[in-house]
């Protein structure tokens, strides 16, 4: 089974390709939750906390995607996701915990 960096390799888009198409998939997202909270002018779309879910998934993998197409290697990639995901989690540990 292919990993994330596997199949950016495989797949011909552009870093700039990605990006955009991370900015569509937050766009989804977006519509989802609006939908399921039933903002003004977005309860007719019908969403479902599945499809949030589902949408945030989407994103994720985009921009894992774009680390993956920024990364030389598969060991890089892997290295920069492990160290920036814990830097960026204790960041946002320290402002929930005051």
């Amino acid at each position: 089974m292919f990993g994330i960096f596997e199949l950016t390799q495989a797949d011909p888009k552009s870093l700039s390709e990605r990006a955009l198409k991370l900015s569509e998939e937050a766009g989804e997202l977006a519509q989802a939750v609006l939908s399921v909270t039933k903002a003004p002018g977005s309860e007719y779309k019908n969403h479902s906390l599945a499809d949030v879910r589902e949408e945030a998934v989407d994103a994720a993998i985009v921009a894992l995607s774009v680390l993956a197409h920024a990364s030389s290697s598969k060991e890089e990639f892997q290295a920069e996701l492990d160290r920036l995901m814990g830097e960026k989690c204790a960041k946002w540990q320290e402002k929930v915990s005051g």
